[in-house]
């Protein structure tokens, strides 16, 4: 008979985030408490649990509480698990040069990555923030001539997937922006030029300070992220400072 077991939920901003407490990664959880993140998940779209030391098998055992996770070209570190994408600012430990713009993971495929787990083992002492952005905000505070103006426009990714520039979360049923900065390359109905200042002008809206948390990493972070309703910005650490994250992600359900 499983006991029911409380976990602690703590809003990081009044606008996005909460840190949870209660919840070792290491080791199986119930479902009680899966059905408790869930929940949390979908309030704060944004997860942080602090002070995690979990191993690869029990990152990916943890991960696959929440679904099918999505698999890569093993990388030379992780032979047998293909489900880790390494990322890191040395190229001995992981992928280089990766997320440093506005993004939602797996937003290239025809079913959009539902969320992304993100493990640090090394967290650099200058630079290397992780930003967030509520994308239901982003959406919501649009100008309304704009915010009519994407209403019923797609996005063209590098590799000729589309996908709506707003969408509704498969679960909430919010409205929220979708786009990836770094492999969009046009929308679909407009020229070139237009696509341009379109997206330039989305970026910048994205970066308001009002619906951005910044995350400063400590080592032993373990962040779920919900990629319907947010995206993030991995910025930039000098090589001097290391970095490195194991990702392992969740497959979509839902296409849009």
């Amino acid at each position: 008979m499983q006991t029911h077991t409380e976990i602690a939920v703590r809003p990081l901003t009044s606008f996005l985030g909460a840190e949870i407490e209660g919840v070792d990664a290491a080791r199986a959880i119930s479902t009680d408490m899966l059905t408790q993140l869930n929940e949390a998940l979908i309030e704060s779209q944004l997860l942080v649990l602090r002070n995690q030391t979990i191993t690869v098998e029990q990152q990916i055992a943890f991960s696959r509480n929440f679904g099918e996770l999505e698999q890569f070209s093993p990388h030379p570190h992780y032979q047998k698990h293909p489900e880790i994408f390494p990322v890191s600012n040395r190229q001995e430990d992981g992928y280089l040069n990766v997320g440093h713009y506005w993004h939602h993971d797996g937003s290239f495929l025809e079913t959009p990555t539902r969320l992304s787990l993100f493990y640090f083992l090394k967290a650099p002492l200058k630079g290397g923030d992780f930003l967030f952005t509520n994308m239901y905000l982003a959406h919501e505070t649009l100008p309304e001539t704009l915010k009519q103006q994407v209403e019923p426009l797609e996005t063209l990714h590098n590799n000729g997937v589309v996908h709506s520039l707003v969408r509704s979360h498969p679960i909430t049923g919010r409205k929220a922006l979708y786009i990836n900065m770094g492999l969009t390359v046009g929308i679909v109905g407009l020229s070139h030029e237009e696509s341009v200042w379109l997206i330039r002008d989305l970026n910048r809206h994205l970066n308001r300070p009002e619906f951005v948390y910044r995350h400063k990493l400590q080592v032993g972070d373990l962040i779920i992220c919900d990629n319907a309703s947010v995206a993030h910005f991995a910025n930039y650490a000098d090589p001097q400072y290391p970095q490195l994250q194991r990702r392992t992600t969740v497959c979509g359900t839902v296409r849009f």
